[in-house]
């Protein structure tokens, strides 16, 4: 198997996992930072919108780009598989199965 494919699925599942866990905690940023909850954004206070946008529109955004990164992968993971069996196939292995027998 290709090593690198194992390293990309790797690579993507962290850092979608860490992408995951800034929108789910947006709201430690406040606290954080305390300077940042003196404001207003659409008639809220921005410590109390800010994390809900971030939790409910970010994390349904980032969970669909998630599963088209990763169904992406997948199909370049299975193509790579099909590839490298084929490669390895015994000439008189592929002459029968065009056969039918």
């Amino acid at each position: 198997m290709n090593k690198g494919m194992y390293q990309k699925e790797i690579l993507l599942t962290v850092g979608f996992t860490l992408l995951f866990l800034v929108l789910g905690h947006a709201a430690s940023i406040f606290v954080l930072f305390p300077g940042l909850q003196g404001s207003w954004m659409w008639g809220f206070p921005v410590h109390y919108i800010v994390p809900l946008l971030l939790g409910w529109f970010g994390l349904t955004a980032a969970s669909i780009l998630f599963t088209l990164v990763m169904n992406k992968f997948d199909d370049d993971m299975e193509a790579m598989v099909k590839g490298s069996r084929s490669a390895k196939q015994v000439p008189s292995q592929t002459m029968s199965a065009s056969k039918g027998d």
